[in-house]
């Protein structure tokens, strides 16, 4: 899973003369953000194999609640969040519409994700300045769950949002490389429009629990730098913990995600 937060946090700062698209944010503006991610995990330990498949599908209201000539404050809110997890010939499945299962630490956890609303400081290219509410994250449960962590720390983006250069030269067929100490990511411009511009990438993520190769695009809008839609698809291996053992892991994940300005 940590891979998400070395992909869609892109700074794409290989042109340093380029112009990058903002949005002028504005009082009670809201923009919703819906991802669908599917999961297929094999854990195995001696002789032991466990197979998890979960789907997931979160839709989160990113709503403006006061704006400057600086930035914006913006209220995360989860609107939903249903989630089936089958692990062991069980079938676990949570609906944040309808009432959860008290005795089910698993429950809990997705409701506590569902009843969070985590408050940013944002500029306008969507640049988490600080976070004025903020929330914890349970690692262990997003992986066994399948569903993807938004990491909100100062310096990355707005996951619906993209830093994206504008500069015209930018062609159909232009490539760059953008590397850190964790990951390299090799991105390749596949089509523009005067609206849009199309990226596929390939993503390499070395060095932590789970080592990942994740092919990808993002439809990106020109003028305001949103992500209109994205899709990846990775196969991660290497080892994760579950109910404190450790189990090497071989995980196979699919993702899309739509986000509109509503």
């Amino acid at each position: 899973m940590v891979y998400l937060k070395y992909i869609f946090i892109i700074t794409l700062t290989f042109i340093g003369s380029v112009t990058c698209a903002q949005i002028r944010f504005k009082a009670g503006d809201e923009f919703q953000r819906q991802v669908i991610t599917k999961s297929n995990c094999v854990l195995q330990r001696g002789g032991q194999t466990l197979h998890v498949g979960s789907v997931s599908n979160i839709v989160k209201t990113y709503k403006v609640t006061d704006a400057t000539e600086k930035g914006a404050s913006v209220t995360i809110t989860t609107d939903k969040l249903i989630d089936t997890v089958n692990a062991m010939d069980q079938n676990l499945v949570y609906n944040s519409a309808k009432p959860g299962d008290p005795n089910s630490i698993i429950h809990a956890g997705l409701q506590k994700i569902v009843n969070t609303r985590p408050v940013v400081s944002v500029n306008h290219k969507g640049e988490v300045l600080n976070l004025k509410r903020p929330v914890s994250v349970d690692d262990t449960l997003l992986s066994f769950t399948g569903i993807q962590p938004e990491r909100l720390l100062p310096g990355s983006t707005l996951q619906f949002m993209v830093d994206f250069p504008v500069n015209p030269t930018l062609k159909k067929g232009y490539t760059w490389t953008d590397a850190s100490k964790a990951a390299e990511t090799s991105y390749t411009i596949y089509a523009v429009s005067g609206r849009t511009t199309t990226i596929t990438y390939k993503t390499s993520v070395l060095g932590g629990n789970l080592n990942s190769r994740i092919n990808g695009s993002i439809l990106i809008d020109n003028l305001t730098g949103i992500i209109l839609k994205r899709y990846s698809q990775s196969v991660s291996t290497g080892y994760e913990m579950v109910n404190g053992v450790v189990y090497t892991a071989t995980r196979r994940t699919a993702i899309t995600e739509v986000s509109v300005k509503k």
